[in-house]
């Protein structure tokens, strides 16, 4: 415990004496700064450095020097504006230096900020609003939409609750969209339509009939699709059953809104979808693979301390005895082919087809040692006992890591469930991305 308490004072002093070094560095820059004449560049030192250390008095008292003259230069500009009845300019100029005055003051460095500018602000404001109130009403009235709006979204940041500007940048915001949304309607765009919709109400709330027309849309974009009996031509049972089941989870999961999935096996089913979904699978195939076993040639590292007689000190010596370990390799596969169509329920019209191929694969390479693996090293010789100029020892980082690596490598191959689950996901993917693009555009 002591040792932990120990290394924690310690630490704790480093970064005091980091935080006092930067907090005296920035307090003499704003020293400089401050004989210069250059007082906004000085004030910004003074508080960085009150920043780094709030019990800086010196940087606190420059702070309020330099601050206060900065303050003073910032007003004076507000009040020339304000003279000159250049109100935006007065409006943001009071803006800046009251953003200041509050900065300063967060870390300790009162200023002096008289009320009466205060006073001469509101009086500034409300004749800058009031014009520029009139002039987005205009722009409204024009259906200068993106000008109104962004005139609207000026005076709800300088004031939120004047008059009615919340409602005039609504307007300016969702107008272009709804107007944009009926374009659609008129040309049969029903789902593009129900989206803008959508975005209107997220936005604006019940704007207008956005409701109403949300939900028309909706009525009138929906699409009724059924799967029709998947066909399998692979001599492979139960492929169907699973493609079908992804196909559905994939669309579901989705949730479009317009894509409604009926049934027409059944007796009860339904007997007239809007469209039909073909499928057939002409190919799957497993390759199931073999390992394949190889024998490789290397060497086992040995490190030892011997001392030197004629210095009388420990030398490391490195040994190296031939050994023999084994390296595996193995590949396995599952190809699948599939056709898929979508066919208009009652013209018999394709609307979108294609085709998939999918292949799942999966390769493994390791290798395996009886002995102490860590200490193997790759290699190759030419008699396990005798010494050949032939002999090769790889010791290296590059050598010795990529032989690590497959010491380590995964062992075990994907089984015939993954790999064909893998390859049934992709092709329904490729099936329930078709219908949502189609869908969707």
């Amino acid at each position: 415990m002591k040792k932990i308490f120990s290394i924690s004072l310690i630490f704790l002093s480093l970064v005091l004496l980091n935080t006092g070094c930067k907090t005296k560095m920035l307090t003499k820059k704003g020293l400089k700064m401050e004989a210069l004449g250059q007082y906004a560049d000085a004030a910004d030192m003074f508080y960085y450095a009150v920043q780094a250390k709030n019990t800086n008095i010196e940087a606190i008292a420059g702070l309020k020097r330099c601050g206060q003259m900065t303050l003073s230069k910032k007003l004076s500009e507000f009040n020339q504006a304000y003279n000159n009845h250049k109100n935006k300019e007065a409006v943001y100029f009071y803006q800046d230096a009251k953003a200041y005055y509050e900065k300063l003051n967060a870390v300790g460095a009162t200023l002096n900020f008289p009320s009466f500018y205060e006073e001469y602000y509101e009086e500034v404001k409300d004749t800058y609003l009031e014009d520029r109130y009139y002039e987005g009403a205009n722009m409204l009235d024009s259906e200068r939409f993106s000008e109104a709006e962004s005139i609207f979204r000026e005076i709800q940041n300088l004031q939120a609750n004047y008059k009615d500007s919340k409602d005039k940048l609504i307007t300016a915001i969702n107008e272009p969209k709804y107007r944009e949304a009926l374009r659609l309607m008129e040309i049969d765009q029903y789902r593009k339509a129900y989206y803008v919709f959508d975005a209107i109400i997220s936005n604006a709330g019940a704007y207008k009939s956005s409701y109403d027309l949300k939900s028309e849309c909706l009525t009138k974009g929906s699409i009724s699709i059924s799967i029709e009996t998947i066909k399998n031509q692979t001599g492979t049972s139960g492929l169907e059953a699973q493609l079908e089941s992804k196909i559905i989870n994939n669309i579901q999961s989705a949730n479009n809104p317009f894509i409604k999935l009926v049934d027409t096996k059944g007796s009860n089913a339904a007997r007239y979808p809007d469209a039909r979904l073909y499928v057939e699978i002409p190919k799957f195939v497993y390759n199931k693979g073999q390992n394949k076993e190889e024998e490789k040639k290397g060497y086992l590292k040995k490190t030892t301390k011997v001392m030197n007689k004629a210095t009388e000190k420990y030398e490391t010596k490195t040994e190296y005895s031939k050994v023999v370990y084994k390296e595996y390799s193995m590949s396995r596969s599952v190809d699948m082919n599939i056709n898929f169509r979508l066919v208009d329920g009652k013209t018999s019209v394709i609307h979108t087809s294609s085709n998939k191929i999918s292949k799942a694969v999966d390769n493994i390479h390791y290798a395996k040692y009886d002995g102490n693996a860590q200490n193997l090293v790759p290699g190759n010789w030419k008699n396990k006992l005798l010494s050949s100029s032939e002999d090769i020892i790889k010791d290296n980082v590059a050598d010795v890591k990529n032989l690590q690596n497959l010491l380590n490598a995964r062992t075990q191959i994907k089984d015939y469930n993954t790999l064909s689950s893998e390859a049934i996901n992709e092709c329904a993917n490729a099936v329930s991305s078709a219908i949502l693009q189609y869908v969707n555009q």
